[in-house]
């Protein structure tokens, strides 16, 4: 059996998610939840979804800002977003605006729900259900190498630049500390340097913020804490 389509739903109102859960779980679709800007970001890239319904009006950021930066992202870019929204302003004109950031529909509030499946079933029907993106796991760190995300505890905290993703993956598989040596030959090669590697080191703590005293300066390297 197909698996269901998963439908991650962006929106503040309750109520109004309860009733797009209600309808698209009748429909045989797998639903899940953001309620601000934010949320709908994180769960986009954790959930890997195979449609997302955004509203424009969201706390944290607009659904603007959303479409911007699920569009931006390699490993989000390609998932269809449908807008849902009861903005004041232009039909025509807000929704060639949303179309030109990357969403590829637009349909005014209050939803006619019929009409709504039949455009979500039109732009799944060129996409089979994906499987979840392949995740790393040891010990708080969670990792999706092909969007670069890296969870700790459960927290979304970095979508890591490709070289300092190199390093915190490295540092991950190894038991101990790890020689600079080793590093710089492992994800620089010849061309690398010591300082190349303290700079990608500075800038992965900063990346990793609150959490960045897991990765520790050692005498030979470094180490880290997971």
């Amino acid at each position: 059996m197909d698996e269901m389509p998963r439908i991650l739903s962006v929106e503040d109102d309750p109520d109004f998610q309860h009733l797009i859960s209600i309808a698209l779980r009748n429909q045989g679709f797998e639903v899940h939840y953001a309620f601000t800007g934010p949320e709908g970001v994180e769960k986009a890239l954790s959930l890997n979804p195979d449609l997302i319904l955004l509203d424009m009006m969201l706390p944290g950021f607009s659904g603007t800002e959303v479409v911007k930066r699920l569009a931006k992202n390699k490993a989000t870019s390609d998932i269809p977003v449908v807008v849902l929204t009861a903005y004041p302003t232009d039909a025509n004109f807000f929704e060639s605006q949303i179309k030109a950031l990357g969403a590829v529909d637009y349909l005014r509030k209050p939803v006619n729900m019929e009409e709504l499946v039949k455009v979500m079933r039109r732009l799944l029907s060129a996409r089979k259900a994906k499987p979840p993106f392949a995740v790393w796991k040891r010990g708080v760190f969670r990792i999706m190498p092909e969007s670069r995300s890296v969870w700790i505890g459960g927290t979304l905290v970095a979508n890591l630049a490709p070289k300092r993703f190199e390093l915190l993956f490295h540092l991950l598989q190894c038991d101990g500390p790890v020689p600079w040596e080793e590093l710089l030959r492992n994800i620089w090669g010849r061309d690398g340097t010591k300082n190349d590697l303290e700079k990608a080191v500075q800038r992965l703590r900063a990346d990793l913020g609150a959490e960045g005293y897991r990765l520790a300066t050692t005498r030979d390297g470094y180490r880290l804490s997971v």
